[in-house]
């Protein structure tokens, strides 16, 4: 069987963490035998422009293919409109520049299946490519699309479009599953799966093993995650000053992660007086990542729009208790006061109660570490592509199927 990977983000040279996950979940179907190639669509930008805008700075340079163990990955070029103008004419220009590089290739490209991660745009060029190609389609959500995208009239279209089309959607987690549910009809509603993403035990067993044994302090606590408002790091930094109001010691707070709420939350640091405890440490590669993870205490995340959370599996993995939020995709992983605690979103009181428990009950605080850990083990990346590979026979058999009537 012949994989054919849609996505939009990827990791490359420009950015070694950007869309880790899809890496994985190609790597993990290449390893269970499947034959992946991976196609990355890309804002067509000048280097000249791209190199001086920050947001675009990882496109310059962007080479045409890189290989990573077996899987080839092609990057393709598209006319880009922002904040999801005219989005026809950016999902055609995506789809024009994929059949392009299927063109290019030939004679390797006899795909059976195609797997589109997330909506914009390759999710939504996918039933224009698949057609070309006479083969299925299958969509990832990752996130929660944009109301700009899925309200306007053009872009809703496109999207009624792509959930009709498509052989199986594929949600990966609770939330983003009662998010599509309206949109889909009954018979489309049948090919909704849940499958969530996985986590990489081998890299995080070897990184666990190699740390300093510091003994448990229970007073560092963690984030990771871009620097966006639904991340909820504000209310940390709020949760944290008010603890020192009332006495409850913290040695540190580590923020992993960059983005355009890194002004304001350095400033709200140094506006609530806790600044030189804060460290911003921005955007570092996956290993040191998990490096700084496993030097922490407690990892703190308590986002308000979150599908999945890989995150939290890493951190639980790594032996730490972790805060999420109810009604997110942490509820997927984490079961409250066995293996972690969920907290109301955006409800700092909550939180500040939160993480006072885990700062003042360190017997608590190991007992759900040490339950995260085994959680962990449910969700790697073998399991998921087992589901996935059980989705593209299934839905490849029913393309057969309809072909020979």
């Amino acid at each position: 069987m012949h994989v054919l990977i849609l996505t939009p983000v990827y990791p490359h040279a420009g950015n070694p963490v950007e869309g880790l996950f899809n890496k994985e979940h190609a790597l993990s179907l290449a390893r269970s035998g499947i034959r992946v190639t991976v196609i990355v669509c890309k804002p067509w930008l000048p280097d000249v422009f791209a190199k001086g805008w920050e947001r675009y700075r990882s496109l310059y340079g962007l080479r045409e293919f890189e290989e990573c163990e077996g899987v080839r990955v092609s990057f393709v070029r598209y006319l880009h409109i922002p904040r999801y103008r005219v989005p026809d004419l950016t999902v055609a220009s995506c789809s024009r520049s994929i059949l392009s590089k299927i063109r290019s290739l030939a004679a390797e490209m006899a795909v059976d299946v195609i797997q589109g991660h997330s909506v914009w745009p390759v999710g939504l060029a996918a039933p224009m490519v698949a057609e070309a190609l006479h083969c299925p389609f299958v969509i990832t959500m990752h996130i929660q699309d944009d109301a700009r995208l899925v309200t306007r009239s053009k872009g809703a279209a496109l999207y009624k479009q792509m959930l009709d089309k498509a052989s199986a959607v594929v949600a990966v987690g609770r939330p983003l599953e009662r998010f599509l549910r309206p949109w889909l009809s009954d018979a489309v509603e049948g090919r909704l799966r849940v499958i969530p993403n996985g986590i990489d035990l081998k890299t995080i067993q070897e990184g666990t093993e190699k740390a300093a044994q510091k003994g448990i302090a229970r007073k560092r606590i963690i984030s990771v995650g871009n620097l966006w408002p639904v991340k909820g790091i504000d209310m940390n930094l709020r949760a944290l000053a008010g603890l020192d109001r009332i006495g409850i010691h913290w040695d540190s707070y580590t923020v992993v992660g960059d983005g355009p709420e890194r002004k304001r939350l350095e400033g709200l640091a140094q506006e609530l007086g806790i600044a030189r405890r804060v460290h911003f440490k921005g955007r570092l590669t996956h290993r040191e990542t998990l490096k700084e993870i496993v030097n922490a205490d407690i990892f703190s995340l308590p986002s308000w729009q979150e599908a999945f959370g890989v995150v939290y599996l890493e951190a639980m993995a790594c032996g730490k208790p972790v805060i999420g939020c109810w009604g997110q995709g942490a509820e997927d992983i984490i079961r409250h006061e066995i293996d972690g605690l969920l907290v109301k979103p955006r409800d700092v009181a909550e939180l500040t109660t939160g993480l006072r428990r885990l700062l003042t009950d360190c017997g608590f605080a190991q007992s759900l570490g040490e339950a995260g850990v085994i959680r962990s083990r449910e969700f790697t990346w073998e399991r998921n592509a087992k589901q996935y590979v059980d989705v593209y026979k299934e839905v490849c058999g029913i393309n057969l199927l309809r072909r020979s009537k």
